[in-house]
């Protein structure tokens, strides 16, 4: 496959672990294949996306698992070039720049980003890449707050303004995060009631800051089962996506989507229960990972 014969879709489920797709019903993604177990290189968005767009995708282990273009060891998509011997032989399209962004925009790629996580705000780190264009339409805060969210905050509900921002394009890369799988893990349809007590309690004890909360078992799951409801609606919300994409673009389609890192849903990590991310557990560091062509 040459990747530069493709128009490049990478979307990111954010905080999306690899239980959750096994748990969910995903149509859509199950038609194309379905995800494949693989391992971030972060613990949270930052880090994570930032070896994503120097050329690092999760990477699958198991090799019963293993397929061309999942794992470094067997090839690579795309990767920097640096000008080192190895890479005279390599599957991989090479780029020319510091990261991957710059490089496609080289190659005359129109960069199209959108995302609704606080860290794609404008100002924040990954804002900084080459983008020809980007939407946020997440919250202006400096971190996402636990309290419900309405649907125009999620970048898939804006399927239609997305897609003609392609306009006349040729050639593009188009990059989207999906904010439903990050807590409070809502779609714009409220929390569930026996949740909300707790809201507050996990909001502040997020991410390696005191994790002994005393939360129920049953609250665990059931704010699980709310990350698994919100990968649904990704799914059915991203076929939305992919029809407009279809029908706009005069070549076939590479689609890419991933968890950029995983969730602790009160599950022990270094013998004490665990809420959230930035810490290396297994379900932090193993997500979800699809790569595919459309015709």
């Amino acid at each position: 496959m040459n990747t530069a014969d493709y128009n490049i879709v990478f979307i990111t489920i954010d905080s999306c672990r690899y239980d959750t797709y096994r748990w969910a019903d995903t149509p859509l993604i199950d038609s194309l294949g379905g995800m494949k177990p693989a391992w971030t290189h972060g613990t949270y968005t930052v880090p994570a996306h930032t070896a994503f767009f120097c050329g690092h995708l999760p990477a699958v282990l198991e090799p019963s698992e293993r397929a061309a273009y999942y794992t470094e060891a067997l090839g690579r998509l795309f990767r920097i070039q640096t000008g080192r011997s190895e890479e005279k032989n390599t599957k991989a399209l090479l780029l020319d720049g510091k990261d991957i962004i710059a490089g496609f925009r080289k190659l005359g790629y129109y960069l199209l980003g959108a995302g609704g996580v606080t860290q794609f705000n404008e100002g924040s780190q990954l804002r900084t890449y080459p983008w020809s264009d980007f939407f946020y339409y997440g919250p202006d805060l400096d971190e996402e707050p636990m309290q419900e969210r309405c649907t125009q905050m999620f970048p898939l509900s804006h399927y239609q303004t997305i897609s003609e921002a392609l306009g006349t394009h040729q050639k593009w890369f188009l990059f989207l995060n999906c904010p439903e799988t990050h807590y409070p893990y809502d779609v714009g349809e409220g929390f569930k009631e026996e949740v909300k007590p707790y809201l507050s309690l996990i909001r502040n004890h997020l991410n390696l800051r005191e994790p002994d909360l005393g939360i129920p078992t049953h609250i665990s799951k059931l704010l699980h089962e709310m990350q698994i409801e919100a990968l649904e609606s990704v799914d059915k919300n991203l076929q939305l996506l992919l029809q407009e994409l279809r029908a706009r673009s005069c070549r076939p389609l590479l689609l890419i989507i991933c968890g950029d890192h995983g969730e602790n849903f009160g599950e022990p990590f270094e013998g004490r229960p665990r809420w959230g991310h930035l810490f290396p557990s297994p379900e932090v560091m193993k997500v979800p990972l699809l790569i595919c062509t459309i015709e």
